[in-house]
This record gives C-alpha cells, structure tokens and sequence, in this order.
C-alpha cells in the first residue's frame, strides 16, 4: 500500500469492477469518490445476481469454432440457453454478426490467451482486498465440477479444455463413480466430467460488492448514489460531470465502470464499441432439498449451479432483447426444470428470481485502459460473463497505470478502439 497523498480519482460504476477499482485506486492513496446509480443497492446490478463462479481457466470466449450450428439448434430449443426477442432481431443482429467472426480457431487462441492474462491471477489479485475488508469466508476454492450426459463430452469439447489446460491449473477427467464420489446427488446420466480443482465460487457476489463498498467507505471513500448523465469537458478531457439530481460534481481522473450503461458515457467522449446486454437469468432456492458442496455445470445445458449463503442458485442463459425491455421470467422459471434433471432431489417450491445485464462485446474482451483521446480518462468495462473473476485484475491494472507504472498485463487486447 502506498501512503503517498494522490490526486482525485472518480470512478462511475459500483459493482464488481468498479467497486474492486475504487479499492485499489484508494490503496494507492488517491481520494476517491465512487458514483453509482444503485448506491450499492442490488437493483439490476450483474454483480448482485451471478453465478458466483471464481474461475482462473476462465478463458475460452462465448464465440467458439463451429457455434453457428449450436446456435440454431438452441434457438429452437424452449430449455436453451439462447433466447433472441425477435422484435430485437434488427437492433442486434450487427453484433452477432460480429461476434460469429470472432470464432475461427486462430481468433479464439489469441482471445484465449488475452484471457488468461487476466484472469489467471483472480484469486491473487483479490486476497489483499478481502484480508483488509475481513470478506474472506465469502470465497470457497473447492474447485468446479463441468457435467457431460454422454460419454463423449469431454473429447466433444476437447478444443475449450484444452485452452483451460494452457493456464496450467490441473483438469481431470472423471467418470460416472468419480463424479457421483464428488457429488452423490449428481443424476446419473452425467456420466462424464471435467473437474478443476484450482476453481471456486463466491457464496455471496452482492455480499462482496457491499462489504467492499463499505470498506472503502469506512476508509474514507466517499460513495454517492447519482446518475451520471453528462460531461463538464475541457481542452484537456472531462474536468466535471453532471448528474439528474442536477447535481455539478468537479473531477480530476475518472474511471468509467459503467458495465452495459457505458456507452452513453463514453459517447460524448468520442468513442463508441459494439456493446451488447446479454441479459441472464437466476433462480435462487432456499431450500433445494440437496447440498452440493461445489459449483457444478451442466456443460449440455450451459447452466451453474451454485451453493451459496442464501440458498441454491442456478443461473445461466442469454437473452437478446436490449437494456430496455421488461425481463421475461419465464426464462428464469425454465432453469428449475433444468436443475431438477441435474439434481433429481431438488425442491423447487421456494425461490426468488432476477435478471441482470451482461456488458458483452463481440470477442469476449473487457475494454481496459487509458483513453487515446483524453489522458485523464480510464476505462473498464465489458467484461461480459466474467466480471467476478476478471474485476479484481483490472483494478489492480487501473490502479498501475493511474500511478503512472507499467501495466502488468499487455493491455493492447483490451483497447477500446480495436473496433
């Protein structure tokens, strides 16, 4: 920790990535102030309603070679984990045609490898936050368990394992005996898995987002529950931003972390990315009836299935349909059908639901780094089905190069202009 007196960092976004950016900017000795339209409420926030997983071989991207195929079988599939409101089919079909380009297998190598920067550290990268903050009961390294109904998944999928073995974290292939051995409640039609044991998950994501929150309060941070809807922009960037409390609030560098909302911010600044909301779904049970004591994924299914403080979460799918439509619940309904064939004992009477925005671009890749055009901007945000476990190295990275220090990631992959 550096104790040096620095100037003022605002950082525009409080959940993970920008509530772990805030803590790390404030270890460095820089006054924060971190602004959030929630004020640390959970609302829509991604970070309130993931999976939970803590994945360091987190790096095979969304787009991967051959989906189109999977694509269309899922899109006829009521229980699949692709859903497109067709009304939104004009809006975004751009950037699914850009994300489809994203997948021939020497794209995906080096998006893999850009991934793994990142996220191979995510344990390491968090421990000072959560020793300081007292929030390290929240994460349980007991690894992840990924589930085949066929005796075939695992080779089915041998181009996505074998990216994670790059990372190198030791992946094993189990059998029926060896799964059940690790999950007995587990149906036996999984009959092949992969396990990770390096992995984890987080018991309580919007309890990490709070507890760091009010940590960097407690520290002197300042928190403020505001909109931002505009910029105060001088010859040399942003020296002031406005909010619809009409509130003028002055600015020295400010980081937007904004997730699925940033474009709006970044517009005026004069950038634009292919920002998509992958809206998901959960359910969250509080009496499952079964106790899996690891996160487990029906690799078929493309669903987790999660034990966490409050309950049994399960979560997965993605819907196309804008940040602006009502969810539609039944998406959320649909995963305890699939989570009783998973689990054949799960009790399904008692649930809540939510869904929340994914800030997707089309090769998987945060938007992490300075901006090229105004040099007391920095930006992260994007980073998609990943933020928990991608959070805690790009506010490590921000907090570098705010310093004026060597990134210690190549960020070249991460630039907000590479559209």
């Amino acid at each position: 920790m550096n104790g040096a007196k620095r100037g003022g960092v605002t950082v525009i976004g409080g959940g993970i990535i920008g509530t772990v950016c805030a803590n790390y900017l404030q270890r460095e000795g820089h006054t924060v102030t971190l602004i959030d339209r929630n004020g640390g409420d959970p609302d829509e926030m991604c970070s309130f309603g993931n999976t939970g997983g803590v994945s360091p071989a987190s790096v095979v991207p969304i787009a991967t070679p051959g989906m189109i195929k999977d694509v269309v079988k899922w899109l006829m599939d009521p229980l699949g984990p692709l859903h497109i409101r067709w009304s939104y089919l004009p809006a975004c079909l751009p950037w699914l045609i850009r994300f489809l380009r994203q997948s021939s297998p020497e794209r995906v190598r080096a998006i893999s490898k850009a991934l793994a920067s990142l996220n191979r550290e995510t344990f390491e990268a968090y421990d000072p936050l959560l020793k300081e903050a007292g929030l390290q009961h929240l994460f349980k390294r007991t690894g992840q368990l990924f589930v085949y109904r066929s005796e075939d998944g695992p080779e089915h999928d041998r181009f996505a394992i074998d990216l994670k073995r790059q990372v190198g974290l030791p992946i094993e292939i189990l059998g029926a005996e060896e799964i059940r051995e690790i999950e007995p409640a587990i149906s036996p039609e999984f009959r092949k898995a992969h396990f990770i044991p390096g992995h984890g998950h987080c018991t309580n994501p919007y309890g990490l987002v709070k507890g760091l929150a009010d940590h960097f309060v407690r520290r002197g941070g300042t928190l403020l529950r505001e909109t931002v809807t505009g910029w105060d922009i001088g010859p040399e960037g942003p020296r002031g931003l406005r909010t619809a409390s009409g509130r003028s609030i002055e600015v020295d560098k400010v980081v937007i972390a904004a997730g699925a909302w940033s474009n709006a911010l970044i517009e005026p600044l004069g950038h634009r990315v292919p920002l998509e909301s992958h809206r998901g779904y959960h359910v969250t049970l509080s009496d499952p009836g079964v106790a899996p004591r690891i996160m487990t994924l029906s690799a078929d299914d493309k669903i987790a299935l999660t034990p966490m403080d409050m309950g049994l979460r399960l979560a997965g799918n993605v819907e196309l349909a804008g940040l602006d439509a009502a969810p539609n619940f039944e998406r959320a309904r649909k995963l305890l059908r699939i989570g009783e064939r998973v689990f054949p004992g799960l009790k399904t009477a008692k649930f809540t639901e939510w869904m929340g925005h994914r800030p997707c671009l089309p090769d998987s890749l945060p938007v992490i780094g300075r901006s090229p055009k105004h040099a007391n901007v920095f930006l992260a945000f994007g980073h998609g089905h990943q933020g928990l476990i991608g959070a805690s190295k790009t506010g490590q990275v921000l907090a570098e190069i705010i310093a004026g220090r060597p990134a210690s990631i190549d960020l070249r992959p991460f630039r907000v202009d590479r559209f």
